[in-house]
């Protein structure tokens, strides 16, 4: 029976292991890499869960970005809702090399890495205040958002104050389960509040980010500020929720393997491995990386046609043996600098080295301050984010 006659599967698929990826990516990486899927309104579209296979999806210019174009899959109601605006990481060659352009110099590896001690800064600040804390405390709240809520704002240039509006926008937006009308207004309140923001930057541009863009881009003229606005918003957004979610889910790992604990203990120079190790076996974009064909394409025994929507699985690629051998340990030590949680080719993470060093800061500085933390509740009482675009924790309780 050809991949087309099989019966389709239903996608997305619940994890059974919250901190493991589904147990069907094994099994479809094994038998069937490339394979067509049921979203949840009734449109189809193709999964790609070998880690080869998912690399040259996202480099292959024959697969488009364009969520605008007919047939990208869409799984989540607020993609519906921005389809027709254009965002850096939704735009193809040659358009996205002036989005690109903007931002590239301020995240450097070398810009980035200057921002360290300004993040332990914040970082031990917080850690301060948790203490403080009546126990159990819960982590989500009192440390794991409110860490890349400052870095991301310290960064911009945007005050501290809007903290709460920024985590209270991110909960609707990935949350699968909003409303469309939920998902609407929180989208109109964040790009009212960016396009404020944007102007007065015009008007008087700060050292921030933001003003150094806005300066920028009154030299290039590459983005018209409606472009601006959508850009920004991408980068307050996934700053922080990204990182949010990795601290927690980084540190219920630790839980978990407290060889792994100890391990970071006693070396505390294998940090960085131990982050980057985080980030493969966690992956926690659960929905993947979602492209169009713009040509027809033979690829992992699927036949995929120009218009059909394509969605690589980073979770199940980072756990591809041929890439990592024993894939399915978590091993600090491993050090996987290759993993795709940030993505692959022209449209990887450009916030990838400032993720990583705020999580080197965090546990580095997490394991000094609260050698005995502990989570306060049995593993099966802590919610999980199931039905959010990016996997994650919305409560911790821990105990020190």
């Amino acid at each position: 029976m050809s991949i087309d006659q099989q019966p389709l599967m239903d996608f997305p698929v619940r994890r059974e292991n919250p901190l493991e990826p589904p147990s069907t990516y094994a099994r479809l990486r094994d038998n069937e890499p490339v394979s067509k899927v049921r979203l949840p309104d009734g449109s189809t579209c193709w999964i790609v869960t070998r880690f080869d296979d998912v690399r040259t999806v996202l480099t292959d210019r024959r697969f488009s970005a364009d969520s605008r174009k007919p047939g990208f899959p869409i799984l989540m109601p607020h993609r519906h809702l921005m389809q027709k605006v254009r965002m850096m990481n939704r735009l193809d060659l040659p358009e996205h090399t002036a989005y690109r352009r903007l931002f590239v110099k301020p995240f450097t590896s070398g810009a980035i890495e200057n921002m360290r001690p300004a993040i332990r800064g914040h970082v031990n600040e917080l850690l301060a205040d948790l203490e403080k804390q009546q126990q159990p405390a819960n982590l989500v709240t009192n440390f794991s958002m409110p860490v890349p809520a400052r870095i991301i704002c310290d960064m911009l240039g945007v005050p501290y104050d809007d903290q709460g509006f920024l985590q209270k926008f991110s909960q609707v937006l990935t949350n699968r389960t909003t409303k469309v009308d939920e998902v609407k207004g929180a989208l109109d309140a964040l790009f009212d509040y960016v396009d404020r923001r944007l102007l007065e930057e015009e008007r008087n541009p700060g050292d921030g980010l933001l003003g150094k863009l806005v300066t920028n881009n009154a030299e290039t003229k590459a983005l018209t500020h409606d472009e601006m606005v959508a850009t920004v918003v991408v980068l307050l957004v996934d700053g922080y929720e990204t990182t949010s979610n990795m601290i927690t889910l980084g540190v219920l790992m630790l839980f978990k393997y407290p060889d792994q604990m100890e391990e970071l203990r006693t070396n505390r120079k294998i940090i960085p491995s131990a982050v980057a190790e985080m980030l493969r076996y966690l992956s926690i974009s659960d929905i993947g990386v979602a492209r169009v064909a713009d040509e027809d394409v033979e690829l992992g025994g699927g036949h995929i046609k120009a218009g059909d929507g394509v969605m690589t699985l980073i979770a199940a690629a980072n756990h591809d043996d041929t890439a990592y051998p024993e894939a399915a340990k978590f091993d600090v030590t491993r050090n996987p600098r290759n993993h795709l949680t940030f993505g692959h080719g022209i449209h990887q993470c450009l916030g990838q080295h400032l993720v990583t060093i705020e999580l080197e800061v965090v546990f580095e500085t997490l394991i000094d301050r609260l050698p005995t933390i502990r989570p306060a509740v049995p593993f099966d009482e802590i919610s999980f984010k199931h039905d959010a675009g990016l996997y994650g924790v919305w409560d911790l309780p821990v105990a020190w």
